[in-house]
């Protein structure tokens, strides 16, 4: 099996289409059914269903592109560790969650470029698509949210604890108190992200907001366009739909009227921490000096 043929399959399973597959490789769709042959007879699988519109992955096919991303991805890597063996820089992929920009800004904005030998790449996603890169080796490391109990496998550490405050309309009940109970929101419509792209602060902010449960259906209303946009739900708070957590630091980037922010009683801190698959890219010892650090 040979990572071109591996280029191939995943060309194939990604596209779902021989012709669609072959264009993007820009090779001829013949040759690349042929490689794709030659494939499946060394494994002594098939790893397609083939039909004249499209094609379907088999079982076989399934578990080998989960480790074909993976083995690709470590080729790459390989590739690179070798090209900077001659004392060039490293480069190590990295992914952030939204809002730890402004959390972390300093020591990102230092990140961004050649430090003490390492050049970092970075990006920002969700905590669920960053976690999913690294587990592929897309990734070198990321920076999340509170790491949700499933992916406690992982390495990682606690870079920071961030306060978490609460977002109220102006004109609410509760917006003159110099802090919240959360006892007190037993009732309250919670505005939240879309638990599936962020499952560990998601589960930290309710299970601290609602420790008995939600008290009625939908009383936490989640919006696909909160993410990463604290003008949406700081927008959402202002035009009365619920209350929503919020962390401090990114509330001072956004204005919005209408809207007050206080903290909870008792108080809510959400942990940003970096988190890597073993083995550790060599350059990850530095970074993570670096990042936690940051103050």
């Amino acid at each position: 099996m040979e990572l071109r043929q591996l280029r191939y399959f995943v060309a194939v399973a990604e596209e779902r289409h021989f012709g669609r597959a072959a264009r993007r490789l820009r090779i001829a769709a013949p040759s690349l059914s042929q490689q794709i042959q030659v494939l499946e007879r060394d494994l002594q699988v098939i790893l397609f269903e083939r039909s004249p519109h499209r094609v379907i992955l088999t079982s076989a096919g399934e578990v080998l592109l989960e480790h074909a991303h993976v083995l690709l991805a470590r080729a790459e890597r390989a590739y690179e560790e070798v090209r900077c063996a001659d004392g060039r820089h490293r480069q190590l992929r990295l992914r952030i969650a939204p809002a730890v920009e402004h959390v972390l800004s300093e020591r990102l904005r230092h990140l961004s470029g050649p430090i003490s030998g390492v050049e970092v790449s970075i990006a920002t996603s969700t905590d669920s698509d960053s976690i999913l890169a690294i587990r592929k080796d897309h990734i070198d490391a990321a920076i999340v949210w509170v790491r949700s109990a499933q992916n406690q496998d992982l390495m990682g550490t606690v870079l920071r604890r961030v306060p978490v405050y609460l977002a109220l309309p102006g004109g609410h009940r509760l917006a003159g108190r110099a802090d919240v109970s959360v006892s007190d929101l037993v009732d309250e419509t919670i505005v939240m992200f879309p638990r599936n792209l962020f499952v560990g602060i998601w589960d930290h902010i309710i299970g601290h907001l609602l420790p008995a449960g939600p008290s009625r259906p939908n009383q936490v209303l989640t919006q696909p366009d909160l993410i990463n946009a604290p003008e949406a739900l700081l927008g959402s708070v202002a035009a009365g739909r619920g209350v929503a957590p919020i962390v401090p630091a990114m509330a001072e980037h956004v204005t919005v009227s209408g809207v007050v922010v206080r903290p909870l009683n008792p108080p809510l801190l959400a942990s940003v921490e970096l988190i890597w698959r073993e083995p550790a890219h060599p350059a990850l010892e530095k970074v993570v000096a670096l990042l936690s650090d940051a103050e």
